[in-house]
């Protein structure tokens, strides 16, 4: 009997879905990092960091909501062509920009909230299409299959795009990125989404209603609501991180942008680990899992990180971290999409992505507030413990813990 992963795989279709969202985390993950060593390059001010990063995260913050309103109301497919048309579009000019030497932190700033506007109008959208397009039995499956590459992707990207930068220069992080999203955008052509993907209540309404139905369903449905609480959390903590560790890399271990890739990279490589378990798995105790993996580890791998005397200690720790992340997303996606009312998938999924990216602004001002007063690894230290306490307090209760 074939396992549940090569089930998924074997359709044709869900398998260029899954390809081509494969390929688009190769773009969103690197793109913190490319942004923030840019920065880091053009100027010394230590704040210019979390300020870009903000730049790039607060599109997420104010529009997912909308975007996911928007999925609910329209033709998911088109709406998916077209921002990623835009990205790719946005992409390649400030490539450019980069190239002749325009590049300031000013203008970087608009870039990155331009290019993170395309960014967001897509997540939602897609974590939209994976219910109808597996069997509801595999939905675990599919969510661990997409969560375990794309997040692989994600981050060994980083490492790839480190590599890019140190041959090609800056400009190099930014044009692969740019020709990861064009061979998602072709994969994407070829997938068909299923005819009743779309049609729902939120169809007939206006945007602004659309999106105060979903607000309000999101803040009166438990445990709904406490997952999306623990995604901004999640999404917060884990941008203080992302921000921090290139200049500790820099300064503190006194190495340069691929050694930076490799630390964050690595995270990646042990998120494929545990997210093919998962993928492989017929059931798990999903409220188990949030509870250890999400309410404790979350908070503790950043801490622990912030020991980290040298590279080499610094990589191990991120590895075990990821095992710990690939187990944690896929349970707590899956929680979430199977406690979501159907005609309400678009707008909770904007606003998991909300918290998830839209943390980032939240990560930035903590990181660039606290370091006026502390070193980058004082910094996670502090944020990785505040983090468990919140985070325990969130899903150590037993109506989380229990469910399935």
């Amino acid at each position: 009997m074939a396992s549940p992963a090569r089930e998924l795989l074997a359709d044709r279709n869900y398998r260029r879905f899954w390809l081509s969202q494969t390929l688009q985390a190769g773009v969103t993950g690197p793109l913190r990092f490319t942004f923030v060593w840019l920065v880091v390059t053009l100027t010394d001010w230590t704040a210019a960091e979390g300020i870009v990063a903000a730049a790039l995260g607060l599109p997420a913050m104010l529009l997912s909501l909308a975007a996911g309103a928007w999925s609910d109301r329209t033709d998911r497919k088109r709406l998916y062509m077209f921002w990623t048309t835009l990205m790719i579009a946005s992409l390649i000019a400030f490539t450019a920009v980069i190239a002749v030497g325009w590049a300031t932190p000013f203008w970087t700033g608009v870039a990155a909230v331009v290019i993170g506007t395309c960014v967001t109008m897509n997540p939602p959208n897609v974590q939209a299409m994976v219910p109808v397009l597996v069997p509801g039995e595999r939905l675990m499956n599919a969510v661990a299959l997409q969560n375990g590459a794309g997040q692989a992707t994600n981050f060994l990207a980083v490492v790839v795009a480190g590599v890019a930068i140190e041959v090609l220069g800056d400009a190099g992080g930014f044009a692969l990125l740019s020709v990861f999203a064009i061979l998602s955008l072709n994969l994407m052509r070829t997938v068909t989404i299923p005819a009743d993907l779309n049609p729902g209540p939120a169809a007939d309404e206006g945007l602004w209603r659309s999106m105060k139905d979903g607000l309000r369903y999101a803040a009166t449905t438990e445990p709904v609501r406490t997952l999306l609480l623990t995604a901004l959390v999640l999404g917060s903590s884990f941008s203080v991180m992302q921000i921090t560790m290139p200049r500790v890399v820099e300064d503190v271990y006194e190495r340069d942008a691929a050694s930076a890739g490799l630390v964050l990279g690595v995270f990646g490589l042990g998120m494929l680990v545990s997210s093919a378990v998962i993928a492989n798995r017929s059931q798990a105790n999903h409220g188990r899992n949030i509870a250890i993996f999400i309410g404790v580890g979350l908070g503790l791998g950043q801490f622990l990180l912030s020991f980290a005397p040298n590279l080499w200690i610094a990589v191990a720790i991120m590895a075990g971290w990821g095992l710990n992340a690939g187990i944690a997303i896929a349970s707590h996606r899956t929680l979430l999409q199977h406690q979501t009312a159907p005609d309400k998938m678009g707008r909770v999924m904007g606003l998991m992505m909300t918290g998830f990216m839209g943390g980032l602004p939240i990560g930035a001002a903590v990181a660039s507030g606290l370091s006026h007063f502390f070193e980058p690894v004082h910094t996670m230290r502090v944020v990785g413990l505040c983090t468990m306490m919140i985070t325990i307090s969130l899903l150590w209760r037993r109506s989380i813990r229990t469910l399935t």
